[in-house]
């Protein structure tokens, strides 16, 4: 009985020896949502050229303090897909590169305003997760 215990604890140990430095070893970024941040963190999954369902802006000349990319999606929003992203690029083209947008309605609006142009760029497509419990933006 003894050397079974002595085993369980062994293995436990083992366990939690390789299990700490994957989990401590994940890099998280940042991305907004409905005028919230939420936490992201990549993930290998295969996401074949043009197969992302959920909407996800990455911009490609802005010049603002903490522009993340802008998802039209986020946990807990009807039609949200765990983050399998269709990626676009925005660009801003007439509007203020200055500007941070935060949300999804924002940067459709900016887009018909002719302020940025946004181009499906299906080749990027990737999976990255979206984790709830969000935080206010930055400076706000």
């Amino acid at each position: 009985m003894k050397r079974l215990m002595l085993a369980v604890i062994a293995g436990l140990l083992a366990i939690s020896a390789f299990a700490g430095p994957v989990s401590a070893s994940r890099d998280f970024g940042s991305v907004y949502a409905n005028d919230l941040v939420y936490r992201v963190f990549g993930n290998k999954a295969n996401v074949p050229d043009g197969t992302g369902t959920d909407p996800f802006a990455i911009f490609t000349n802005s010049e603002a303090d903490s522009q993340f990319g802008v998802a039209e999606f986020a946990p807990g929003t009807i039609g949200h897909h765990g983050g399998r992203w269709a990626i676009y690029r925005a660009t801003w083209t007439n509007g203020d590169a200055t500007t941070r947008v935060t949300s999804w309605s924002d940067l459709e609006t900016r887009a018909a305003n002719d302020e940025l142009v946004l181009i499906r760029d299906k080749t990027a497509d990737f999976r990255c997760p979206v984790l709830g419990n969000p935080t206010p933006m930055p400076g706000a």
